[in-house]
């Protein structure tokens, strides 16, 4: 009787195990989407989110298991396998029905790519479970089941290796279908690089193109190969004449590989800055990385280059195998003017967006008004305008663009709050010149004389060595501007909490929460009517510090 409970708590028990090791799996799952599926990314993140990745109290009570049931030849084996079977059965139920649930900014999606790998991830599982059931006999050694929901980390890591031919294959095929499509489609291709206001650009570009032409843009932040694979083999039709291509790098010959499978007629570089420094490992890298645009282009095209910025600037310089629009801001203190194609002056930025006035040496000089907020939105006009005009638009018309021109999303994004409380949304993919224009933009509302600016930010990432000074620097800039800070994450949004110390903003008024739901509460009891919050930054899933 004793002996036929044991086996039927047994395999109870590696029902139980298999659940959680699912439910483990697909957490997992997420996290590796959320990387590109780099299996050398996701195992950087599970070495900094080891406490969330194995349960430490599991390890130690299963070896104290295995332990007593080693050492102690005479216990009563079945009697032993039995309590230890309904202690972590009830372990498994509990960590199943009361496991943390939070909703994910951005939520895992199963596509095929990623039912392949969890299908074969489950495979293994299950592989593992039938041999740690057939092929150990004693009831103490089959305790070593009790580790099966600990070992998903290593099964997805050697899932995602082991398929990686097989996805390799498919993408081949699907980019070389993208690459026909484009052939016969042939459509002018604009292509956008920069450490940062690439987005921004496409955005401004599209919306003033699509005035007068058929135009088709990557949407969001698809500007990975497959992501623009996609585009192209799902949305690019026959009536597009233009398609404009945001084109992203972590690496040298990335953006080579985008090229060739949309290659530009026209190049336009925004900046060369730390971002994404961490990964590049060097400005220099990423200024010959975003380079690779430029040279792309065929001799009959076009390079639109940011000269406001000094890496750009000498790029441009360099640049002698296609015409070079150069575009710039007056007021950045450019020394030589006349080398620009196209430039803005008096600049002025108020709650309710931007006027300036642009000049171009062949078109004449235009006013614009825009919604937009943020000086360096003008920057990203002046590369939009510049190929606007390329393409055959009239200053005339792309001012009447400028004017109807929608808010980038998530970026300054100008929203009315509930209960006479402003918000300004910009939450994606924050960079110091854009973090410091968030802050200027803050700074020219003008509330009642109660009213407080908040400003809501987890800080910068992936600037590599340059991190803790940028965001330090940014922490003492929001103490000349903000009445109170939230800081999102304790561990990485520690520079900023020394910048504000190093600039002697009060304590009180500094409130650091573990994560975004916790600053969304505390938002709620602090803010009020003719208050203004600032959103600044909000990294995705896999760099939440609680997990």
């Amino acid at each position: 009787m004793l002996e036929m409970v044991s086996i039927v708590l047994f395999y109870i028990l590696i029902v139980a195990c298999f659940i959680r090791a699912v439910i483990r799996t697909s957490r997992g799952l997420h996290i590796l989407q959320l990387d590109g599926y780099k299996p050398g990314r996701y195992l950087k993140w599970v070495l900094t989110h080891i406490k969330n990745c194995f349960e430490i109290i599991e390890v130690v009570v299963i070896v104290g298991f295995l332990t007593i049931a080693s050492v102690f030849s005479n216990i009563q084996t079945n009697w032993f396998f039995l309590a230890a079977c309904s202690i972590w059965i009830a372990f498994q139920v509990y960590k199943i029905v009361w496991r943390k649930k939070s909703a994910a900014k951005k939520p895992l999606v199963y596509t095929a790519r990623a039912k392949r790998l969890f299908g074969l991830a489950l495979a293994l599982l299950a592989v593992l479970a039938a041999v740690l059931v057939f092929s150990v006999g004693e009831n103490r050694w089959r305790i070593s089941l009790f580790l099966f929901s600990e070992l998903t980390v290593p099964i997805l890591i050697v899932s995602s290796f082991l398929i990686w031919p097989l996805e390799q294959l498919i993408n081949g095929a699907y980019l070389r279908d993208a690459r026909k499509r484009i052939k016969t489609l042939q459509p002018k291709i604009i292509g956008i690089t920069g450490s940062y206001g690439k987005t921004s650009t496409k955005y401004i570009l599209h919306q003033i193109l699509s005035k007068k032409y058929n135009t088709l843009m990557t949407p969001d932040s698809y500007n990975t190969p497959m992501g623009i694979c996609k585009v192209i083999r799902g949305d690019l039709l026959p009536k597009h004449e233009y398609f404009i291509v945001e084109m992203g790098a972590y690496k040298r010959g990335d953006i080579r590989e985008l090229c060739h499978l949309a290659p530009p007629e026209v190049g336009i570089l925004t900046a060369v800055g730390p971002q994404h420094l961490e990964r590049f490992k060097s400005i220099e890298n990423t200024a010959r990385a975003k380079y690779e645009l430029i040279e792309a282009l065929p001799p009959n095209g076009l390079a639109v280059i940011n000269t406001d910025n000094e890496i750009c600037a000498a790029l441009a310089d360099k640049t002698d195998s296609v015409p070079v629009i150069r575009y710039g801001v007056e007021s950045n203190g450019v020394e030589n003017t006349s080398s620009l194609r196209l430039r803005a002056h008096n600049i002025k930025q108020s709650d309710r967006g931007l006027t300036f006035a642009v000049t171009d040496e062949v078109a004449g000089t235009t006013e614009i008004t825009t919604r937009l907020l943020g000086r360096h939105n003008v920057s990203n006009i002046l590369a939009a305008i510049g190929v606007s005009l390329q393409c055959g638009m009239t200053l005339n018309e792309i001012r009447e663009a400028l004017e109807a021109l929608e808010p980038v999303p998530h970026r300054l994004q100008l929203i009315a709050g509930g209960s006479g409380v402003t918000v300004i949304d910009d939450s994606f993919n924050a960079n110091p010149e854009g973090a410091k224009a968030a802050l200027e933009v803050l700074t020219d509302f003008v509330s009642d004389k109660d009213g407080k600016k908040v400003l809501v930010t987890p800080g910068m990432v992936e600037l590599g060595e340059r991190e803790y000074d940028e965001n330090m620097q940014f922490g003492s800039e929001a103490a000349k501007v903000c009445d109170f800070v939230i800081l999102v994450g304790p561990a990485r949004t520690a520079p900023i909490l020394d910048g504000l110390k190093t600039a002697n903003y009060p304590e009180q008024q500094v409130y650091v929460a573990k994560d975004l739901a916790e600053a969304q509460q505390q938002l709620a009891k602090h803010l009020k009517p003719g208050d203004v919050v600032l959103f600044e930054n909000d990294l995705p899933d896999n760099y939440n510090e609680v997990f």
